[in-house]
């Protein structure tokens, strides 16, 4: 019952963000491959046309737009449940039911989760399905791992977004502070960078690295796309360990709330 009552606050913003993906990702695969285009396609041309069409398709579309529309994705849908019912007052009335705040703090972000992974797998497997549809045959299945970088970033994401809600007690603020969080993290290898090279003046030594969350999904997609990079296995461990964590810490503060 309450699965239902998640999925009619949210719906309109994930009906919106799949149609988006669709139709950014099938129309410009369809498009990459017509004569003339991008990669300068010939069905039934040489192998080497079909690697420079998969590769360029999974760098421009997955790897890039792809992976800022899933972290959109997340910062929009990431309040749309818990959000909902401060927005509504609805939750002095649902700490009063016979289910649990553990129960409703999990089922909350849990099904935000399940619209996360929907949308990433339909953006990965509607990719994958264009381009065995124009090149012929399918050239990589490793194409499909792209998935998980994809999946486990924005989920991060939508945690944190989830948990800010949550503390914040209004969705319009968790989805600002979710943003400037995130944009925070975008800038910091920037920052690291141009730190590095001034201290590379005086110190031969470059200990800093900030990875953000869009580097560590675009590197863990150069993976699937390049089987000579190694998959980092550290970050992903890190922003696995941030999408359960952040959810653990809301169930502890709407536990201990008084409404």
């Amino acid at each position: 019952m309450y699965a239902w009552k998640c999925w009619r606050d949210s719906r309109a913003r994930f009906i919106f963000f799949l149609l988006v993906v669709l139709g950014v990702c099938i129309p410009c695969t369809i498009y990459a491959a017509r004569p003339g285009g991008p990669t300068d396609f010939v069905r039934g041309g040489p192998a080497s046309g079909v690697a420079h069409l998969w590769s360029w398709v999974a760098t421009v579309l997955l790897e890039l737009i792809v992976s800022l529309l899933s972290l959109l994705a997340a910062l929009v849908l990431g309040p749309s449940s818990i959000g909902e019912e401060y927005s509504e007052q609805t939750l002095p009335f649902l700490f009063t039911r016979p289910r649990s705040r553990r129960y409703l703090a999990w089922a909350c972000w849990s099904f935000g989760i399940c619209e996360i992974l929907a949308l990433v797998l339909a953006a990965v497997v509607g990719t994958f399905l264009a381009l065995t549809w124009v090149s012929g045959y399918v050239y990589t299945w490793r194409l499909l791992a792209i998935a998980l970088p994809l999946f486990t970033g924005a989920a991060a994401v939508y945690s944190l977004t989830y948990l800010l809600t949550v503390i914040a007690r209004d969705a319009a603020r968790g989805i600002g502070y979710g943003l400037s969080i995130l944009l925070i993290s975008l800038f910091l290898p920037l920052v690291a960078f141009g730190l590095e090279a001034f201290l590379g003046r005086f110190w031969h030594h470059n200990p800093l690295h900030f990875p953000s969350v869009l580097s560590f999904m675009v590197g863990a997609c150069d993976w699937a796309i390049t089987p000579r990079n190694s998959f980092p296995v550290g970050q992903f461990a890190f922003y696995l360990a941030v999408a359960l964590a952040f959810p653990a810490i809301a169930q502890l503060v709407l536990e201990r709330r008084e409404v």
